[in-house]
């Protein structure tokens, strides 16, 4: 008896890992972390895969300004995707200001991922008027733009990658908590909770080795879905003149230093920083939507 129940347990645990294999192997996800790996990649080797470093004023050449894909610039050195109006390689500032961009954005996730839990799970287990108090806190900051908040944050704050990712946590970490609250309140009512608590374990022993394990899957998702948040935030504000200074790069820097070109022939400023803003959003959107088939046990394929 023993045997056939031990030989049915196999079964089913064989049975979802080749589902979990299957769902790995779908061709959307391959594509997708293979892009974000190779973004990642780049963005940690940026110093020694640019050609250049656009921001070493030793290099730079106002000679250099505005050339063409595929010209060569005044060091000898070929401009791939062209230079900006200060005579900077498109491609070494992209590489950079992929790095900028990444960093920013999973720095601040990582950031309001902390807060969010915390204040998640103490909401959810607990409930009554402490859930009541910090879920009114959450509705009154999710009621106004995330854009918005940034906006008035980094007017207080000031320019720098630190006030940016400071902003950005502050922006971010109400929609973990109600997730995590939402988690939370499902497996709180359920037995082994229960059971955790009349053989008089403390709160906190049951919060982080019981409650804490059992809703950590849609964070782990939704984590992934607000780094891509993050970064078009981040961008959206380096655009508009409040995000990262401009000694230090970012996609979103990139594509508002060659705005004021684009109608003048110089497509290249503003195009091929917002193309790969494009990829690195949709890489990470699309890897995040995948990640949520892989984890949730009801998709089968």
């Amino acid at each position: 008896m023993n045997d056939k129940v031990i030989s049915k347990k196999n079964g089913v645990q064989n049975n979802n890992s080749k589902i979990i294999i299957k769902k790995f192997t779908r061709p959307a996800t391959i594509i997708s972390l293979g892009l974000l790996f190779i973004i990642i990649f780049c963005a940690v080797i940026a110093p020694f895969l640019a050609p250049t470093n656009p921001y070493d004023l030793k290099v730079v050449s106002i000679l250099d300004s505005r050339l063409s894909p595929g010209d060569s610039m005044f060091n000898g050195n070929v401009a791939w995707l062209g230079t900006d109006g200060a005579g900077r390689d498109v491609l070494s500032a992209i590489i950079y200001g992929l790095r900028t961009s990444l960093i920013v954005a999973i720095s601040s996730a990582l950031i309001a991922l902390t807060i969010g839990l915390i204040v998640g799970l103490i909401s959810g287990f607990y409930g009554g008027k402490i859930d009541s108090f910090l879920m009114r806190v959450v509705d009154i900051q999710l009621s106004f733009p995330a854009i918005l908040i940034a906006l008035v944050l980094l007017a207080l704050l000031g320019k720098g990658i630190d006030k940016v990712i400071i902003a950005l946590a502050i922006v971010q970490w109400a929609i973990y908590a109600r997730t995590v609250r939402a988690a939370a309140i499902v497996e709180r009512n359920k037995e082994y909770i229960q059971a955790a608590s009349c053989l008089g374990l403390s709160d906190f022993f049951i919060i982080w080795k019981h409650l804490l394990p059992n809703s950590i899957s849609p964070l782990i998702v939704l984590a992934t879905l607000q780094t891509a948040h993050s970064i078009s935030i981040e961008a959206t504000l380096s655009f508009l003149g409040v995000g990262v200074p401009i000694t230090e790069p970012s996609l979103g820097s990139l594509i508002s230093n060659g705005f004021d070109f684009i109608l003048s022939g110089a497509y290249w400023i503003t195009f091929f920083p917002g193309l790969m803003l494009l990829a690195t959003v949709a890489a990470i959107n699309i890897f995040g939507d995948q990640l949520r088939i892989i984890l949730n046990p009801r998709v089968n394929n």
